[in-house]
């Protein structure tokens, strides 16, 4: 859920036409990229309380998400209002999900990583790079003045999107992706408001989880230098273009197996690779897809490999297949005789 671009619902007329007609000079394009960028910092560090609908699939999940930048850390509430009941609490990198029908707590550490995903991912110059980027005019959203900026895919590696960003804090209150126009995946905040503080009160969970089950995922170990690094190395040999490796590091599953996870990102949509042991789940070997998120498995010498992630069935592919295992160099001095 964390990183689904999702949202929403035109049909309930919560969102006019925009009002001015598309123009695209480069002054106009910086000034959008520009926003954008704000935009990706707004995620991260607004403080705001609100209601979210996702779409996508055919189902619609609906969202109260509560959010500060508290003392150099971000903090994050999502209660479920539709479905099965749920609730995750997200402060700085530790991440609580309360699943009170199936009275388990699962607990996790990981880099943090927003509600509106690829935003919080963003980077400029690969933009540029990858995508074009169209000021759509002005328009209203719950309630709200906001600018609408497309990002149009230059190619068939990665999808395109359609933001919607709030005038006054520049937070993104709609998020469409899309597949050559056609809307794969919406998010949209139909209640926003922006207090001035949130108490730590709005930040503890509503259920009494004594007597729950508690599961803690270990955190990713990510090498800080060659020599951290493990013996077994993978690469990426022919990434789709404008792709790059963000991160590298590795989960001990058990005292002999580990799954290594590296995510690559074009500057706005983000890949993560899996790579362990075979046989320690159901083989996965093909594509598959849900929705907007596109996965393809491959086994590799006794080594599953899955990609996933909002991206075309062919970058997922084309990552998998070019993943490929090297040995890290040996340094051993000579012996002295």
């Amino acid at each position: 859920m964390t990183r689904a671009l999702t949202a929403f619902l035109l049909a309930f007329g919560l969102i006019a036409p925009a009002v001015a007609a598309p123009h695209q000079h480069d002054s106009d394009s910086a000034k959008a990229i520009d926003l954008l960028s704000q935009a990706s910092d707004a995620v991260r560090h607004e403080t705001y309380r609100g209601v979210i609908v996702y779409l996508r699939s055919g189902d619609a999940d609906t969202l109260k998400v509560v959010h500060r930048y508290h003392d150099h850390m971000e903090e994050e509430r999502l209660i479920s209002l539709s479905g099965e009941a749920r609730e995750v609490i997200r402060k700085g990198n530790k991440v609580t999900s309360i699943l009170p029908n199936h009275r388990l707590v699962l607990v996790s550490e990981h880099p943090p990583k927003s509600l509106l995903g690829s935003v919080s991912h963003f980077s400029p110059k690969q933009l540029k790079a990858n995508y074009k980027v169209v000021d759509m005019g002005t328009t209203r959203s719950a309630g709200r003045a906001c600018r609408v900026i497309a990002i149009r895919p230059r190619d068939k590696f990665r999808y395109g999107y359609k933001m919607l960003i709030d005038s006054k804090t520049e937070l993104p209150l709609k998020l469409d992706l899309l597949d050559h126009g056609k809307r794969l995946e919406q998010m949209m905040f139909t209640e926003v408001s922006f207090p001035k503080k949130i108490s730590d009160s709005e930040f503890v969970p509503s259920y009494d989880v004594h007597g729950f089950r508690i599961v803690r995922h270990q955190a990713v170990h990510v090498a800080e230098s060659a020599s951290d690094a493990p013996e077994e190395q993978w690469k990426a040999t022919d990434l789709p273009p404008g792709f790059k490796l963000a991160e590298d590091g590795v989960r001990q599953l058990t005292s002999k197996a580990s799954v290594r996870q590296m995510l690559f990102t074009d500057g706005v949509a983000t890949v993560s690779a899996f790579i362990a042991p075979a046989g320690l789940r159901a083989p996965l070997k093909g594509a598959t897809r849900m929705g907007a998120v596109n996965a393809y498995g491959d086994i590799v010498n006794h080594t599953q490999i899955t990609v996933v992630g909002e991206v075309p069935a062919i970058t997922a592919r084309r990552i998998a297949e070019n993943l490929v295992q090297t040995k890290k160099a040996a340094n051993k001095a000579s012996p002295s005789h």
